[in-house]
């Protein structure tokens, strides 16, 4: 029995070693791996940290100038002011914030350089074992984060440039410093930054003079300024505060009474609601600029925007970090240091205004809230370009701030059919003079604008006519559901997870509604051959403390529907100009018109979008408390753009001219065909048709051309896109080493120059290709780093030969000094030595005294750097001499 648990117990140790080698190997493949995989990206990373934190310097962490906002032409429309922020010098802060926040958020602030190993470890811990998130980030990274990235996006690449930059920070910096910086410029929510503006904000205090639960509240805030936000949820707030409160007790920064009593007092709020000339309400055009400012802002600061959710709990979320990363982005904006171009122009801005006014000007009742009665919104969006022209939220803004164009989310009505309906319809093959049967459908019952139903009808027809039996059922037809999709790519923002198999969408029936902006940037898409172009009216926001762009509006294009689908489209809804509903629209100065008409159960909105090839215009009408509209009312929409329309068509030189027609349409009459053989069929047709020919043939291919798997096969690049864009990197590479760095003060341009190469190496698709431009660019950042350190070194030389040159200058001055006193004190020297030798000689009885004389003296000359020999004195006053001595002595010889 024995022998066999020895046997047992020596077999278990021998597999030990095998089971911990294994181990071993694992670990190590996996780092290889991973290094293997990401190692280049981490390395880039890693040098781009270290090249943007040398650029920094302490004004980058004080308050910047203002905000600027252009129009078209670079004239000034707004100054946002800086009244967010109030820089105060460490030394005049409250000196419980800077401890509280240290005890609070970085107990170990003082200890670590940057970087917090211990903190991230408990971080992962506590994650791991308690599933409980605990913040591992120190007071420098979360600097870095808010101020100097501003990125809050969570993946590895910002984090480690983060870190690095932590690091370099606290070399350039000292504790107090960073501390000051962190103080003044951490977000605080209400588009306050720093604790100096928060307390004015909720207190009307000045910080100094906070008392200590006042002082836990702001030192809470900035964990998460939304959710922890006194005004709006003072319950949380007052919980976040006792918690501080007991930290501060626990670390010895208030006594027990002081927690005590401090914990039971309110919050006591006196929120200032600052006077600042940052309203942008009274401006339709420049409020919806600020909009797409603080959107833009945003996306930049690792915002992703988000249109379709899997149920209304993610959508709710959703909106709380929305608002949470909206607030901070205008909060920005507001603090200053941006300047901002725009589309604008206020001529053709007030001029739309102008004409939309004299429409309504009738009207002029008032709801309950004093509002005008009924209200209107329209956006007029250049079909070319995307960009907004003209937008209008309301018939005044004379106490009513609500720009109603992007927040007025209402139903459309009849306008969704197109774009719900109708172009999804046309790409699955139908055509204007198809047919489909008027008749009962849906559950409940589907009705019409009139009574009954007339049988088969065209689709033409019925988009004509608005009828919506035709309309649900083309929608629903559509097994994919692909219309909720083209929502989504469209960015309808108020999309209800729960509407997405729902075909009432297509006869307007959205739970939360749509807006004039999405609705006319929609369809302008149909303009462009199905591309849809998010809508703005920016054309750059450029950040002048950073010398960068935050956002440049390259008017992407994102393909939606078909080009025949929408000419399909545009045709047929040129019938209900000419022929149907929107005759009212039709402009007296151009023909060439499509659009269509909207309103709703009992209608309480009235909706029209309408276009010429070059602009579209849509235009909504109600009341704000939705009420039914009387027929001249519901009639205005169509006023509005026909007003809107011919002045544009003046303003704009539109010729006569048609919309574009693809060369696979042919028109006869009302019929429109599909020419099938001069349609070059798309990817999903082949695999519809025939995908097991489809799969063989891309599997020849793809050997035939397996160099350009990435970019082809992945990308769907042609080899003239790829090889132009590699093309791109490789002038940008020659013109940058054309001009070699010569003197430190090219140093930021060049870096400049480079981080331009990363980004249009960053749309390079084959591998080989960007993996040998990577290389490249590391090595020009090698190369530009050194010639910085060497700029550096000549530098410090420069300041060694001058301190050295400087030295020499000094002493050669004090050494004539000396020299001068020297030659002042022999004469006296010579004197004295005479009257010793006649006092010893006389043996006076103050020989002793004139001997000490002597030696002050001779011990003074030495101390300039004289030289004088040492002197014995008989009693007959005969001297003798020995070898002189430049240090101080006494002789005391007779």
């Amino acid at each position: 029995m024995r022998k066999k648990m020895e046997h047992r117990l020596t077999k278990k140790r021998k597999k030990w070693p095998w089971v911990l080698l294994t181990i071993i190997i694992l670990i190590v493949l996996g780092i290889g791996t991973f290094w293997w995989k990401y190692g280049y990206e981490i390395r880039n990373t890693i040098a781009d940290g270290y090249s943007y934190s040398q650029g920094l310097k302490k004004s980058d962490f004080h308050p910047k100038n203002s905000t600027v906002i252009y129009d078209r032409n670079g004239k000034v429309l707004k100054k946002l002011s800086q009244s967010s922020s109030n820089y105060t010098s460490i030394n005049e802060i409250n000196p419980k914030i800077s401890q509280g926040l240290v005890d609070v958020e970085d107990q170990r602030f003082y200890i670590h350089h940057g970087v917090d190993l211990y903190g991230i470890m408990r971080s992962v811990i506590s994650t791991v074992l308690h599933r409980r998130t605990e913040g591992g980030s120190t007071l420098t990274q979360q600097l870095v984060k808010n101020v100097v990235l501003q990125d809050q996006s969570q993946n590895l690449n910002r984090k480690l440039k983060e870190m690095v930059i932590a690091q370099q920070l606290e070399k350039k910096f000292t504790k107090k410093q960073i501390l000051e910086f962190y103080i003044n410029d951490v977000y605080m929510g209400h588009g306050s930054y720093g604790f100096s503006s928060a307390s004015d904000y909720y207190f009307s205090e000045n910080q100094k003079d906070l008392s200590i639960d006042k002082l836990a509240v702001l030192v809470g805030i900035p964990n998460n300024p939304v959710y922890y936000d006194p005004v709006a949820y003072p319950e949380r707030t007052v919980k976040r505060r006792n918690m501080i409160l007991y930290i501060f007790y626990q670390r010895g920064l208030i006594s027990k009474k002081t927690y005590q009593t401090a914990r039971k007092r309110p919050l006591d709020l006196k929120v200032n609601e600052r006077k600042y000339d940052n309203d942008v309400s009274n401006n339709y055009a420049l409020n919806y600029a600020v909009f797409n400012a603080t959107e833009e802002l945003m996306k930049s600061s690792g915002f992703s925007m988000q249109y379709d959710f899997k149920n209304e709990a993610e959508q709710k979320a959703y909106g709380v970090r929305y608002q949470q990363a909206a607030d901070r982005a205008r909060g920005q904006l507001m603090d200053g240091g941006y300047s901002i171009r725009t589309t604008i122009d206020m001529s053709v801005q007030n001029k739309v205004e102008d004409l939309v006014n004299n429409v309504y000007k009738s009207y002029t009742g008032r709801d309950a809230n004093g509002k005008l009665a009924p209200q209107v919104a329209s956006t007029v969006i250049d079909n070319k370009t995307g960009d907004v022209i003209a937008i209008i939220g309301g018939r005044t803004t004379d106490g009513d701030q609500n720009n109603r164009a992007i927040t007025g989310y209402r139903q459309p009505g009849s306008t969704a059919k197109p774009i719900v309906a109708y172009a999804p319809a046309f790409e699955r093959g139908y055509l204007p003079q198809s047919t489909v049967i008027d008749s009962a459908v849906g559950t409940p019952v589907v009705h019409n604008w009139y009574s009954g139903y007339t049988g088969q009808t065209t689709v033409r027809h019925a988009l004509e006519n608005s009828i919506n039996t035709v309309a649900y059922k083309l929608a629903a037809s559509d097994t994919k559901h692909t219309y909720y999709d083209d929502l989504v790519k469209m960015e309808f923002s108020g999309l209800d997870p729960t509407q997405k198999t729902d075909p009432r969408l297509a006869i307007g029936s959205f739970n939360k509604g749509t807006t004039t902006t999405e609705m006319a940037s929609a369809y302008s898409s149909f303009s462009r051959g199905g591309n849809f172009v998010h809508p703005s009216n920016l054309s750059s926001i450029y950040d002048n403390d950073n010398g960068r762009y935050i956002y440049q509006n390259t008017h992407m294009q994102k393909r939606v529907y078909t080009k025949n689908a929408s000419y399909m489209m545009v045709n047929t809804m040129q019938s209900v100009i000419t022929d149907g509903l929107g005759k009212a629209a039709a402009l007296d100065n151009y023909k060439y018109l499509a659009g269509k008409t909207g309103t709703t159960d009992d209608t309480k909105d009235s909706y029209f979008v309408g276009m010429t090839p070059n602009f579209t215009i849509a235009n909504w009408t109600g009341n704000d408390q939705p009420s039914t509209l009387t027929a001249s009312e519901d009639a205005l929409t169509m006023q509005a753009f026909k007003a809107e329309g011919e002045y544009l068509v003046d303003y704009t030189k539109e010729k006569e001219k048609d919309f574009k027609k693809p060369s696979t349409i042919t028109v006869n009459g009302s019929n429109l065909t599909v020419n099938k053989t001069s349609e070059k069929p798309s990817i999903q047709d082949i695999i519809d048709n025939d995908f097991s020919k489809y799969n063989s043939d891309q599997e020849e291919k793809n050997t035939n051309r397996l160099y350009n798997l990435d970019y082809r096969i992945i990308y769907h690049l042609t080899k003239k896109e790829e090889f132009s864009r590699e093309d791109k990197v490789e002038k940008a590479i020659d013109k940058y080493n054309e001009n070699p760095i010569t003197k430190e003060s090219q140093y930021d341009k060049k870096l400049s120059e480079l981080q331009k190469i990363r980004y249009l190496n960053a749309n390079v698709k084959r591998q080989s290709a960007k993996n040998r431009f990577n290389k490249q660019i590391l090595g020009l950042q090698k190369d530009l780093n050194m010639s910085q350190a060497m700029f550096q070194a000549a530098k410090d030389n420069k300041k060694i030969a001058k301190y050295e040159s400087e030295k020499e200058s000094i002493e050669t001055q004090r050494e004539q000094k000396r020299q001068a006193m020297v030659d002042k004190l022999m004469p006296q020297y010579n004197t004295q030595l005479q009257k010793v030798k006649s006092a010893y000689k006389n043996d006076d009885s103050d020989k002793e005294d004139q001997k000490q004389k002597l030696i002050d003296i001779m011990n003074e000359i030495r101390s300039y750097g004289g030289s004088v020999p040492d002197i014995k004195i008989d009693a007959n006053g005969n001297t003798t001499t020995s070898s002189s001595s430049s240090t101080s002595s006494s002789n005391d010889d007779n």
